[in-house]
């Protein structure tokens, strides 16, 4: 004969918890051993075209920006 063995809902969601924990501690493992990893080399990035940041301030012609948005809009399918 086997015996059916009852679960209780609290042992149910304690073990729910454990196996949620687990694989968030699985999951962020991989992120920690590219931590550890040796830095990328940095890119060969020409400054001397880039503008000065902060950009200059230029104002905008309310009718002219309507005009693109609307464009943008009906050219990209909203």
């Amino acid at each position: 004969m086997s015996e059916n063995k009852q679960i209780t809902r609290k042992d149910f969601l304690k073990g729910m918890g454990y196996t949620a924990a687990s694989v968030v501690a699985v999951g962020s493992l991989g992120g920690l051993l590219t931590g550890c990893a040796a830095p990328a080399p940095a890119a060969d990035v020409d400054t001397s075209q880039a503008p000065a940041y902060p950009w200059p301030y230029k104002k905008l012609d309310p009718a002219v920006a309507e005009a693109a948005a609307f464009k943008g809009y009906k050219e990209k399918g909203g």
